[in-house]
């Protein structure tokens, strides 16, 4: 069954992250005001992100304007074939895995640079000093953020929490 020339089964990514964004957004509003602020603006703009995913997946001059602005490799992914396009799900999904259990483990501050080099470097093939330099400047950005700008303690692994 096909909704707007797109398989049914092709949505269910973006649903699923919608469902979750929405659970996540009804909890965040149960915080109280200051520990709510950021985990709704999360939530809202995965909803946001969401939405745009589903009308990007559609086969309608809207859904191929959206995928060719915001990717536009996957323009032609409609009709070529793909060798093993499961498995690059699966490592994809091993890939964010991967990462939120290097946050559980270590924290935010040591997980986001060992996951952007890991990713520059070995699913982007790019060179070792590129990767070094990215991993550094984004932790370097994320660190000026949210511990110096909003004054916000990120978590720091249960490696580093003291308890």
């Amino acid at each position: 069954m096909k909704f707007f020339g797109t398989p049914m089964v092709a949505y269910l990514p973006a649903f699923a992250l919608l469902a979750i964004a929405a659970v996540y957004l009804m909890t965040a509003y149960s915080y109280m005001a200051q520990a709510r602020e950021f985990p709704v603006i999360v939530a809202w703009a995965t909803i946001v992100f969401g939405v745009l995913d589903v009308i990007a997946r559609t086969r309608t001059p809207l859904g191929d304007t959206l995928t060719r602005w915001f990717n536009p490799a996957a323009l032609g992914s409609h009709t070529e074939h793909q060798p093993n396009p499961s498995l690059k799900q699966v490592t994809a999904v091993f890939w964010v895995a991967g990462f939120v259990a290097l946050i559980v483990g270590v924290g935010f501050l040591y997980a986001v640079p060992i996951y952007v080099f890991a990713s520059i470097v070995f699913r982007g093939g790019r060179p070792y000093w590129f990767g070094l330099a990215a991993s550094a400047a984004t932790t370097l950005f994320i660190w000026l953020l949210f511990s110096q700008v909003l004054e916000l303690e990120l978590y720091p692994g249960m490696l580093f929490s003291g308890n």
